[in-house]
């Protein structure tokens, strides 16, 4: 539910130096119906394809390393999905299935041990043989390798048993529903055993596991290529040579290379953009909800990545923190910087789920005067200098502008502190900010988007903060088989976090991705992946 305690007359004003702080194109709303454009959802465009040829995906930014056990990024996602398989995947409807596994885990009686059948006659795109052993080596490096960011997903593992070359046994210190959602993601990706042994902690350098496409080279800010697998089981069906991944931060200059052709794919469509290319002779728009969620990360206890502490009211205050998040008026900034083309955001657990509910759902109240009076309350002296780090692509300083000048009203003065994407997460582990505005890719289960960013030892904590209780009830979250008493725990799990105001929810986006009408077969579900197993150009074109 949202309110609104500011009167009319003052919201006018307040809106008009909202909209000053956004770019022209985001201002001027398109001349077409938003809303209609946000529902038409398209996951894919069918079309008999020709075998041959390169394509071209650009990217918002530049992926970090290509090790599935360290990466933290979403553009790093975007290649290894059509480079490196998982045991399971998602389908369009965010269902678990199997890949690189025959059948969903086999659960033990007591929730503590799951067994996993394999896949025969696969090879690594070094041509070695994918088996049990391989899938043990890698669950393990996932586990225990340091600075793993895997490391919480995987938490719950004890242990990995080889039981046959084809069948592993993983064995839980606790029962924990979400693996088999976790192994649809990075954690589940498995690495050759020859490449590890020849290349150690610098398998980012040339990484091999099985997948349509593999590991071409990279050129630093430039480029990373991938070529077709001649190893791949799957290999009959993969019609394209090659793929060269680009990365450009610049909205409209991604816009416009597309349009030219210079590049066949685009993912992450500018929302001003949205409306027009999904009009536009010779371009197609897919479009499909997402996972995703996007807020800000409050630094609280995070120094030098240990937990300790952090001076300053927003850490050591939470009447300063809930100010903060009582100021931004989350329906305002969709509209504002993505011309309502996305969804409002209270809570990691993203609508599609399954384990949604209207608690899980509804927002803390948009309330400016009661932000006011909390920071009355706490004595602090404003305007309450802050800095903000968050990566300088064109959407992201958007939607930093318009936060920038909602806080004000409050009383904060939060001072932008841009960087590339990669630096901007390197700070933010290391506890080198004060504000941390970036995303999360999300997880088809709710404890993929939850425990690693808000538990003691969660990979993802940037903020540093937790609490036992919380830990605890996340815990028993995870460990419920009954999906309905999952439910309500996270309900519970919900409003404690809304309550720490560690991370500040704001938004979720819809997933626009952008292809010309030379190309079938790319596929984008709700994890937001662009697969282009079975993509190609589409015959005389």
């Amino acid at each position: 539910m949202r309110t609104q305690s500011t009167d009319p007359g003052r919201r006018r004003v307040a809106l008009a130096l909202l909209l000053a702080t956004a770019s022209t194109t985001t201002a001027c709303a398109p001349l077409v119906d938003v809303h209609q454009t946000a529902a038409e959802v398209r996951a894919s465009v069918q079309a008999p394809t020709v075998r041959g040829g390169e394509a071209t995906v650009v990217l918002d930014s530049e992926p970090d390393e290509l090790d599935p056990t360290t990466a933290s990024t979403l553009t790093s996602r975007q290649v290894f999905i059509n480079m490196c398989e998982k045991l399971y995947d998602l389908d369009d409807a965010v269902r678990v299935v199997p890949q690189l596994a025959t059948a969903l885990p086999a659960v033990s009686p007591d929730g503590l041990q799951l067994t996993i059948p394999l896949k025969p006659g696969v090879r690594f795109n070094d041509g070695t043989p994918f088996d049990a052993e391989a899938v043990k080596r890698s669950l393990d490096r996932h586990r225990t390798l340091d600075g793993s960011a895997r490391r919480t997903e995987l938490s719950a593992v004890a242990g990995v048993d080889v039981v046959d070359p084809l069948t592993v046994r993983v064995r839980l210190s606790r029962p924990y529903a979400p693996l088999a959602g976790m192994l649809a993601d990075r954690a589940g990706m498995v690495l050759s055993p020859a490449a590890l042994d020849r290349l150690g902690e610098d398998f980012a350098d040339n990484p091999v596991c099985v997948g349509p496409y593999t590991f071409g080279e990279r050129v630093a800010q430039d480029r990373i290529v991938l070529r077709r697998s001649d190893f791949y089981y799957g290999r009959d069906q993969t019609k394209l040579d090659r793929l060269v991944y680009r990365f450009v931060g610049d909205d409209n200059v991604r816009t416009a290379n597309l349009r030219s052709g210079e590049y066949d794919v685009m993912w992450e469509v500018p929302a001003p953009q949205v409306p027009l290319i999904s009009r536009e002779p010779g371009l197609v728009l897919l479009n499909t909800p997402s996972l995703q969620y996007w807020g800000i990360n409050v630094n609280i206890r995070n120094v030098g990545g240990e937990t300790g502490h952090v001076p300053g009211p927003l850490a050591n205050d939470p009447r300063v923190r809930e100010a903060l998040a009582l100021a931004i008026d989350r329906e305002t900034l969709n509209e504002i910087t993505f011309n309502g083309l996305y969804q409002p955001a209270c809570g990691p657990i993203p609508d599609i789920s399954e384990f949604a509910t209207p608690k899980t759902q509804a927002c803390p109240p948009y309330d400016l005067d009661r932000a006011r009076r909390l920071l009355a309350e706490a004595g602090v002296r404003t305007p309450i200098r802050v800095e903000m780090t968050l990566a300088n692509d064109t959407s992201t300083m958007q939607a930093g502008q318009v936060i920038q000048a909602m806080a004000a009203q409050a009383g904060f003065e939060v001072v932008l502190r841009p960087s590339e994407l990669t630096t901007a997460l390197s700070d933010s582990r290391s506890g080198n900010f004060q504000l941390y505005a970036g995303g999360w890719s999300g997880r088809s289960d709710p404890d993929g988007n939850i425990a690693s960013f808000h538990t003691a030892d969660g990979s993802h904590n940037y903020s540093g903060y937790s609490t036992p209780e919380t830990d605890a009830l996340i815990e028993r979250a995870a460990a419920e088989q009954d999906p309905a008493v999952r439910s309500a725990l996270y309900e519970r799990v919900v409003a404690d976090l809304q309550a720490a105001n560690g991370l500040i929810y704001l938004y979720r986006q819809q997933y626009y991705t952008a292809h010309t009408d030379r190309m079938a077969g790319v596929t984008v579900h709700p994890d937001g992946l662009v697969r282009m197993q079975h993509a190609g150009f589409v015959e005389g074109s």
